[in-house]
């Protein structure tokens, strides 16, 4: 059987994208993610509890965002004694310059933070770090042992209020998982790029930074770059913010 010379090139070509993509994927099961651990200005034991727990996994780089005033506490101390802390970063107004890419977790979630997160309030360091992370379309999580639990004794209008302000945040991209998810999540992933690539012969395109939760939220940020010949194409789920739409239309792309 003869093979074409075009056809030749093309196999060639398919075979080291494959190549290439596989050391890609490899490369991203070595690297971990960088994580901010954002703590409140009020101690909580779960935030140690929280690294001592993560100490076996080889997924995230886990640095706690914490009050420059736990280092006279003692409280950074046992931070920095845990195996699974790479570093500590001290709240201040300024964010890191990789915050786009880094994963934001929250281990303690009062009921405030959520009420204001689901209501677009960002008057703490808590919610304007979570209102940056929307906007740059990075990934945040909210961790399920760290919620405020009810009493029992509410009204039960009072406990439906609370939940659609769960479903509100959700709605804007925000994950809700445990402690035994985190790394199943991002296994789960490298998978799926894996059997992208065995079943195309081509590199895996690399998810957005709105995509890596449940739903994407399109912020003004990434307008342009997830759009094409002016239209973005948009998925059932997907959440558009107001400052999104008015970049759109600034750039005259139309959503579909």
């Amino acid at each position: 059987m003869e093979i074409s010379e075009e056809r030749l090139k093309e196999l060639v070509l398919r075979a080291l994208y494959a190549l290439e993509a596989e050391r890609k994927i490899m490369t991203g099961l070595r690297s971990r993610r960088k994580l901010y651990m954002i703590c409140a200005c009020a101690w909580n034991e779960k935030y140690e509890e929280f690294l001592n727990e993560m100490e076996t996994s080889n997924s995230y780089e886990i640095y706690p965002v914490i009050p420059a005033s736990w280092k006279k506490l003692g409280y950074e101390g046992r931070l920095k004694g845990c195996k699974a802390c790479a570093g500590i970063v001290y709240r201040c107004r300024q964010r890191p310059e990789d915050l786009g890419d880094a994963i934001s977790l929250f281990p303690v979630v009062s009921r405030d933070m959520l009420v204001k997160t689901a209501l677009c309030i960002s008057d703490t360091f808590e919610t304007s770090w979570i209102a940056d992370c929307i906007e740059r379309g990075s990934r945040i999580l909210l961790l399920l042992s760290g919620l405020a639990r009810f009493s029992g004794k509410e009204k039960p209008a009072y406990v439906n209020r609370i939940m659609g302000y769960y479903r509100q945040v959700l709605e804007y991209g925000i994950e809700i998982c445990g402690k035994d998810e985190l790394a199943e999540r991002e296994a789960e992933k490298e998978k799926v790029h894996a059997r992208q690539a065995v079943k195309t012969g081509f590199l895996p395109l690399q998810p957005a930074a709105s995509n890596r939760g449940r739903k994407r939220v399109i912020t003004a940020s990434n307008v342009e770059s997830l759009a094409f010949e002016g239209v973005l194409q948009l998925q059932p789920e997907d959440i558009v913010t107001d400052m999104a739409k008015e970049r759109a239309k600034y750039l005259n792309i139309i959503f579909k």
